[in-house]
């Protein structure tokens, strides 16, 4: 019967992610700095700038950031960044940062690619929980869930979603090891 639930419950949390439109707001000056930082790539264009053409391909290249907030009990909490470019995206998935406040500053969390990655409305410990989706292929995704532990974001729920003609093939499986 676990299993069931556990599969009602990944399908609500696709549902949500999909249905929920999210407010983006302005970077701040500081997290934009920050986010910059530790999502950098070196590029070939980057390695070798020693020239003007290479400068100025490298700011061509120069990363598209969108912020989206994390929100719990009515106060922001942390920052979603995504990091889009040609260095930071592999097919429709990109760098996606998770920067919780700190005081007067911010903590990364979480550095993963994904296609989206958005909270959720359920809260454990005082943080919502986050929901990424990797695209494998068009018909193919691979989900996880994030829930926070008190300290750091672990990944705790994980299937993969084969879209079908009417209903998607859901296969849970256990987690890999987030990468901070």
């Amino acid at each position: 019967m676990k299993t069931g639930q556990s599969f009602i419950f990944l399908i609500f949390v696709i549902a949500a992610s999909s249905a929920c439109a999210l407010q983006q707001y302005e970077l701040p000056a500081d997290l934009k700095d920050v986010s910059l930082h530790d999502a950098a790539c070196v590029s070939p264009a980057a390695s070798q700038n020693n020239d003007a053409v290479n400068n100025d391909a490298a700011k061509m290249d120069a990363p598209e950031l969108t912020a989206t907030p994390i929100r719990a009990g009515g106060r922001e909490v942390g920052t979603i960044v995504a990091v889009r470019g040609a260095c930071h995206c592999q097919a429709a998935n990109c760098d996606q940062l998770v920067y919780l406040r700190t005081g007067q500053g911010y903590r990364l969390a979480l550095h993963e690619k994904y296609a989206s990655l958005h909270s959720m409305k359920i809260v454990k410990l005082g943080m919502p929980s986050l929901t990424g989706q990797l695209e494998v292929t068009a018909a193919r995704m691979e989900t996880t869930v994030y829930d926070w532990d008190g300290k750091d974001y672990h990944p705790r729920l994980c299937a993969t979603v084969i879209k079908g003609k009417r209903v998607p093939s859901i296969m849970q499986h256990p987690c890999k090891a987030a990468a901070h």
